[in-house]
C-alpha cells in the first residue's frame, strides 16, 4: 500500500466483502437460532456477537503484537464498543424503538448489565493502574472470568424465565447453517485482516493520533460486521439477534484486551490515557443509555425515558469530539 489511493481501494473493498459477511452472520445466524432451539438473542449474543468481533481480535492482536501501538489496541475496542450502541440507536430510530428494544426478556437485560460491568472493570483498572500477573494481567484476568460467569448468568436467565411452550424446539437440520456461518465468518477474518491493514495505512498517511485512530477510523471499520448484522437482524425482524448482537459483541471486546495482554510486554490497561478514558465513559454512558431505552419500552414507569434514544447520535458524535480533542494534547 504505497499510495494513499490504493489504500482506500483496499479500505473500500474489503468493506464491501465484511458487509455481504455480515448480512450473511445474520442470516445464518436466525437459522441457528430455529434450527437448534437455542433462541436468538443466545445465538446474537455468543455466535453472531463474537463473529462479528473478529475483526477487533485480529486488529488489537496486531496492534500489540506486530505494530507495537497500545493506543491503537485500546482505542479500537473503546471506540468499538461506542459505534456499536451508535448504530444500535440509529436503526432504533429508523425501524422504531418499540420494535427492537420491546419483547426482550430479563436475560436482556443482564446481557446489558454484564456489557457496561465489564467497560466500568476496564475503566477502573486503567485509573487505578493493571498488574502484570503471568501472561497477562490482573484486570484483563477479572474481565474474561467476569465475560464467562455473565455468559452462564445470561444464557441460565434465557432458559429459566421462559414457559417451556415459549422454548424454540429445534425444526431441522442445521448443518447447512453451520457451514454457511462458519463461511461468513471466515470472510470476516479475512476481509477485516485487508482492512486494519488499509486503515492503518490511511491513519499514518494522515498523520492524526494512534488513539483517535482507534476511536474513530478503526473502530468504524472493524464494526461493519457488527452494524451489517444490527441493520439486517432488524430488517428480518430478529430483534433478539440485534439486542444480543450489539451487546454481546461489546462484552467481548473488552475480553478481547485478555487476549491482547499476552502479547504485550506491560499490561494494557496500564496504558490508557486521556483520549481513552474518554472513550471508555462515552462508551459506558452510551450502553447505561441504551439500557434506559430498554428499560423505558418495557415499563410505563420509565416511558419517558425512550427519548434517550434521540441523544444516543449526539452523544456519540459529541464523544468523538472530546475524544479528538484529548488525543492531540
Amino acid at each position: 500500500m504505497e499510495s494513499l489511493g490504493i489504500a482506500v481501494l483496499v479500505f473500500v473493498v474489503s468493506a464491501a466483502f465484511v458487509v455481504a459477511a455480515g448480512m450473511g452472520l445474520a442470516r445464518y445466524g436466525d437459522d441457528l437460532a430455529e434450527s437448534t432451539g437455542w433462541g436468538k438473542l443466545w445465538v446474537g449474543t455468543l455466535l453472531v456477537g463474537i463473529a462479528t468481533s473478529l475483526p477487533e481480535v485480529v486488529v488489537n492482536i496486531s496492534a500489540v503484537w506486530l505494530e507495537n501501538s497500545p493506543g491503537l489496541a485500546l482505542g479500537n475496542v473503546l471506540g468499538a464498543d461506542m459505534m456499536n450502541v451508535f448504530v444500535l440507536g440509529c436503526v432504533g430510530l429508523a425501524f422504531g424503538v418499540g420494535n427492537l428494544f420491546g419483547g426482550q426478556g430479563r436475560d436482556t437485560e443482564l446481557l446489558m448489565l454484564v456489557g457496561m460491568g465489564l467497560v466500568a472493570l476496564a475503566l477502573v483498572f486503567g485509573i487505578a493502574g493493571d498488574v502484570k500477573l503471568g501472561p497477562t494481567s490482573l484486570g484483563t484476568l477479572l474481565i474474561f472470568a467476569g465475560y464467562l460467569a455473565g455468559m452462564r448468568v445470561v444464557y441460565t436467565a434465557g432458559q429459566t424465565h421462559m414457559h417451556l411452550e415459549d422454548i424454540p424446539a429445534p425444526t431441522g437440520s442445521a448443518r447447512k447453517a453451520w457451514i454457511g456461518f462458519g463461511i461468513s465468518a471466515l470472510v470476516v477474518i479475512i476481509a477485516g485482516r485487508f482492512l486494519a491493514a488499509s486503515a492503518d495505512r490511511i491513519a499514518e498517511i494522515s498523520g492524526i493520533s494512534a488513539s483517535f485512530i482507534g476511536v474513530l477510523l478503526v473502530s468504524i471499520v472493524t464494526t461493519l460486521p457488527e452494524a451489517s448484522v444490527t441493520v439486517t437482524a432488524t430488517l428480518r425482524k430478529s430483534y433478539g439477534i440485534a439486542m444480543g448482537n450489539v451487546y454481546g459483541s461489546n462484552a467481548f471486546n473488552v475480553t478481547i484486551l485478555f487476549f491482547s495482554d499476552l502479547f504485550s510486554d506491560l499490561p494494557l490497561l496500564a496504558k490508557m490515557e486521556g483520549a481513552h478514558y474518554a472513550a471508555a465513559l462515552a462508551a459506558l454512558a452510551l450502553m447505561g443509555m441504551g439500557y434506559l431505552v430498554w428499560k423505558g419500552v418495557q415499563s410505563p414507569a420509565y416511558a419517558k425515558v425512550r427519548v434517550l434514544a434521540l441523544a444516543i447520535p449526539v452523544v456519540y458524535i459529541g464523544a468523538l469530539y472530546v475524544v479528538y480533542t484529548l488525543a492531540q494534547t
